[in-house]
């Protein structure tokens, strides 16, 4: 019996072993339809399950296949794709100008081979006139679709306006009606005598005739998009660390693991109203601590002044094991939340080439040495902007907070393992019975 015993022991170690395959594993949700490049976000969960080395992530980091096999990634900073709205400006070409009852009208055409834009914005006339005022008119198909002014009055102020606002539905070509110029500089046969001097009969005649108004160009805007990619928002990520004041010192203590998370700010949740305290951020150094950033946080709530800050920046990115953060609190200790401590970390994603319709998972294995792509792979996906993005499979709660908001954790065993454990077992209770039936 002691030997069934033993055995059966062994067993139990062997499927929790099993169980236990990975220190730290997740399962990634998305599509994949074909082969493509990909991107995982790297939660502050698997810096935590990583042995408390530098760089200990990057060494201990398994992307996972359906077979849980490592496949071999790179890791980067998390970008994000933002689409703005910018104003392009195309030139038309003038295929007409006639003047007509004193107006001058040009017909002009968008280019030629130029793709059509959904609306036009606005109308630009180039013009190398000065001090003029025009009155201009925007037609299509005998259809008005704008009217406004510009002018010329650089002769008096820093003011000049070549610009119709259009805000319509895009046409192929436009018929721009300028009128009869109503600036007494360029009015028609225009005289006007001027009494002048303290003598009776002093005067002096000044003589107006027409000029005529001339365009060099006339151009149109419409609404493009403009696609650039930004880092990503930081992650935030709570710590739930007593705070420890120190009397003689005059000053309250926090201590915590940091994981060698990739950190930029620190921020304190301070409950308190209306203070200001410098704050020190050290780290380990020759057995002691060192200090290497500090800041002042603050908070006024008064009736006509609001303002606070409680957020010290760091230089770039901060990866250490422990840190200490030091409030100056002299013999007015501050009240702090439950989590006191919220760290901002830079978010980084693993990228990877996925197969289409394999599932995929983040795991983190101590020991065994990773895969790695060769130069010309490493290089596409460091290029590559498109890439899409996978999701953490399924939530758990108590885990805190994590950015973006899909991304969420669940862990997994082996399944191999245990199937194989499981074998072993039924292997060993056989045995165990015929050994009891047999003698």
């Amino acid at each position: 019996m002691k030997k069934g015993s033993s055995f059966a022991a062994l067993a139990a170690a062997l499927v929790a072993l099993s169980a236990a395959a990975y220190d730290f594993q997740v399962e990634l949700k998305g599509e994949v339809g074909e082969e493509e490049a990909v991107a995982a976000p790297i939660s502050p969960f698997l810096y935590r399950a990583a042995s408390r080395k530098p760089d200990a992530l990057a060494a201990e980091l398994r992307v996972l296949d359906g077979a849980l096999k490592a496949v071999p990634y790179a890791i980067r900073p998390s970008t994000v794709r933002v689409v703005s709205e910018r104003e392009e400006w195309r030139r038309l070409a003038v295929v007409s100008a006639t003047e007509t009852n004193g107006e001058l009208v040009v017909e002009a055409e968008w280019p030629e081979g130029e793709s059509a834009p959904q609306r036009l914005k606005s109308l630009k006339v180039a013009t190398p006139l000065a001090d003029f005022e025009e009155r201009v008119v925007v037609f299509a198909d005998d259809v008005q679709l704008a009217e406004g002014t510009i002018c010329d009055r650089r002769k008096f102020a820093d003011v000049r306006s070549d610009v119709v606002p259009l805000n319509a539905q895009f046409r192929r070509r436009l018929k721009v009606v300028f009128s009869t110029p109503v600036a007494e500089v360029a009015s028609r046969d225009y005289e006007r005598t001027v009494s002048e001097g303290e003598k009776p009969g002093t005067a002096t005649r000044r003589v107006f005739s027409e000029r005529a108004f001339r365009i060099d160009a006339l151009s149109v805007s419409f609404p493009s998009e403009a696609v650039s990619y930004e880092s990503a928002p930081p992650m935030e990520w709570k710590v739930g660390v007593q705070p420890r004041f120190d009397a003689k010192e005059e000053k309250t203590v926090f201590e915590f693991d940091a994981a060698y998370m990739p950190i930029m700010a620190i921020s304190l949740d301070v409950k308190s109203r209306n203070f200001s305290r410098w704050v020190r951020i050290l780290k380990r150094a020759n057995g002691g601590w060192r200090e290497f950033k500090y800041g002042r946080i603050g908070s006024i709530d008064l009736p006509d002044q609001k303002v606070r800050n409680l957020s010290v920046l760091l230089d770039g990115e901060v990866r250490e094991g422990i840190l200490r953060v030091e409030v100056d609190d002299m013999d007015d200790p501050l009240e702090y939340g439950y989590e006191p401590i919220k760290l901002l970390i830079k978010p980084y994603d693993a990228i990877f080439i996925a197969k289409g319709g394999e599932k995929y998972s983040l795991a983190i294995e101590r020991g065994a040495k990773r895969p790695r792509y060769d130069s010309q792979v490493l290089d596409y996906l460091m290029k590559t902007r498109t890439l899409k993005r996978l999701a953490y499979a399924s939530p758990v709660d108590g885990l805190g907070d994590l950015a973006p908001a899909e991304i969420s954790v669940a862990a997994k065993v082996n399944p191999v393992a245990i199937a194989s454990a499981a074998a072993f077992i039924a292997l060993l209770a056989l045995s165990i019975f015929l050994f009891r039936s047999h003698g």
